[in-house]
């Protein structure tokens, strides 16, 4: 491959992984990093796509870490790759960025700010540990531009290097970065990764019969159908919001309206089995689960047929 600064754009990359490499000589001392971006086809066979090494002067081994996952992400990001896989050998980094550990370095909390700013421009990313010897590539890049002082590698979006580790001045050299964090930014974005759950309830009158049940449910008879819905999300918005309450009981009522005040057995998809609370709960999670956006996923749909009978509907 020759080495390069490539800065033709190309079109979306749906999926891609990630793999970087930070070092130190000295900790702190001169200091290298590196990335390799590889596409992924369908059938999971890579193509690297980008790759560089950066020398960066004076670092520590952890903030040489974080400066080589922000450069290798603006490179991830310029190529217009939706979904990344990022593996990186640095267990710290690793817990950090998945909320286990704390950054309390104050250096490395304005590093690490810069980091899920970037994380958050991805419709989704996976961050996990690998040993070193299997990020032999982005490590040989490193170590490559320290010794000869100078970028290297077929990269699209060139480092640069802030005359101190302050997260504005990060954010404002960057070609992916339009504008600082602010202090609410920063601050939410130092509070880790974590999921959030969102749960309503609605009900709809029906009558229902069970064709074959051996008892009086094999009659007509109607129920005051409690139905929950319960979702989760990582990402929040600008407002700070992963999905509206609002939002998400309109979904569900659209869903129901099409149930109220009708004889089940008659209404589409229950001419073709029974209208069992089981089925109900699946057909409403079906039906839900299209509705929701790419960010949002659905855990679970929760049917009551009574105050003390409730049947729960979720795909392991």
């Amino acid at each position: 491959m020759k080495d390069k600064d490539s800065r033709e754009n190309t079109s979306v990359i749906v999926d891609a992984s990630l793999r970087c490499d930070g070092g130190s000589r000295g900790n702190p001392g001169s200091s290298g990093i590196a990335y390799v971006l590889d596409k992924t086809d369908v059938d999971k066979n890579k193509e690297t796509i980008s790759y560089g090494g950066w020398y960066i002067g004076q670092a520590t081994n952890n903030q040489a870490e974080y400066h080589a996952l922000i450069w290798g992400l603006e490179n991830a990001l310029f190529l217009q790759v939706r979904r990344i896989e990022i593996e990186l050998d640095s267990e710290l980094l690793v817990k950090q960025i998945n909320g286990a550990y704390l950054v309390k370095n104050k250096q490395l909390k304005e590093l690490y700010a810069v980091v899920m700013q970037l994380l958050a421009k991805f419709y989704s990313f996976n961050v996990t540990h690998v040993k070193r010897a299997f990020n032999n590539e982005a490590d040989t890049l490193a170590n490559r531009a320290m010794d000869e002082r100078s970028p290297v590698g077929n990269y699209h979006v060139e480092y640069v290097s802030p005359d101190n580790l302050s997260t504005v001045d990060l954010v404002q050299s960057s070609p992916v970065l339009s504008t600082s964090p602010t202090s609410d930014e920063r601050r939410m974005s130092t509070m880790g990764i974590g999921t959030y759950y969102l749960r309503i309830k609605e009900h709809f009158d029906a009558a229902h019969a069970l064709i074959g049940y051996p008892g009086e449910c094999k009659n007509l008879h109607g129920h005051t159908w409690d139905v929950e819905v319960e979702v989760k999300g990582t990402k929040l918005d600008d407002v700070g919001i992963v999905y509206d309450f609002k939002d998400l009981k309109d979904d569900l009522l659209v869903i129901l309206k099409q149930f109220d005040h009708k004889y089940l057995n008659e209404v589409e998809p229950f001419t073709e089995f029974n209208a069992t609370a089981e089925n109900l709960a699946r057909v409403v999670y079906e039906q839900m689960e299209a509705k929701l956006p790419d960010h949002i996923d659905i855990v679970e749909i929760a049917v009551w047929e009574s105050p003390v009978a409730r049947l729960v509907y979720r795909v392991e």
